[in-house]
């Protein structure tokens, strides 16, 4: 119980002195050809699918338009190509798909194909996470099993996640059934941005703030991830507060 408390306590010191903060800087640096990139942001769900529903009514395929929106703007604004698999309320099933009643695999197909219909160089999918109990929360990310590329991409995301989120002790993790990253040939990850069933984190979910400073983890995780990847010397360093203001 006193733990609990206390955890509490920290939770509710963290969130105003976070979000407060007038500039959250970065280390990031960019290469001169980072604008030769090409990422394919996958916001999940929509339509008449909503995902994940919190007790409010408040809806994960909203959230996850949101922050995709900011990522897309982080990117595009140093340069690189972003494709989205939605950037509306809507699903990519087909009439037929709706009339056989496989709108659901059909909506995933369309991403697949969205994503495939480009050569692309990372391809993030932005989800909430949900939970009958209301204590868990946290973000983390998915990866497909066996592919290394996809594995050292979930990690340096994750550890940029770290630095900027919500305190957790979460991980990635490998998965081999997810329809996205099972039939993806590049590097791809799924995360799961937070538990919109968990209430103080739900609130800090809907802040524009908030999916502004998650977009810019998975901007800062991506840029990690190819300046691992590139042999060039030439660097610049882009902060929070440079593509937020």
């Amino acid at each position: 119980m006193q733990f609990k408390k206390l955890a509490c306590c920290f939770f509710v010191m963290w969130v105003p002195l976070f979000l407060a903060s007038p500039c959250v800087q970065a280390a990031t640096t960019l290469q001169a050809d980072m604008v030769r990139k090409c990422i394919v942001i996958d916001a999940g769900h929509g339509g008449v699918d909503s995902g994940a529903r919190s007790q409010q009514g408040d809806m994960e395929k909203d959230i996850n338009l949101k922050i995709a929106e900011y990522l897309r703007d982080d990117l595009q604004q140093i340069g690189i190509s972003v494709v989205m698999t939605r950037n509306q309320d809507m699903d990519l099933a087909t009439q037929e798909d709706r009339a056989n009643k496989h709108r659901h695999r059909g909506d995933l197909r369309g991403r697949l194909l969205r994503a495939k219909s480009v050569h692309y160089d990372a391809f993030v999918s932005i989800h909430c996470n949900a939970d009958p109990s209301p204590v868990w929360r946290g973000a983390h990310v998915l990866y497909k099993q066996g592919d290394e590329k996809s594995k050292e991409l979930a990690e340096i995301m994750m550890n940029a996640i770290r630095e900027h989120l919500l305190p957790t002790q979460r991980d990635i993790k490998a998965n081999q059934s997810l329809y996205l990253l099972k039939r993806l040939d590049g590097p791809a990850v799924l995360v799961e941005v937070g538990f919109i069933t968990h209430p103080e984190e739900l609130r800090l979910l809907k802040q524009p703030r908030y999916q502004k400073i998650i977009a810019y983890s998975l901007y800062e995780g991506l840029m990690r991830y190819f300046n691992s990847e590139s042999t060039s010397s030439q660097r610049s360093t882009v902060s929070f507060s440079t593509l937020h203001g």
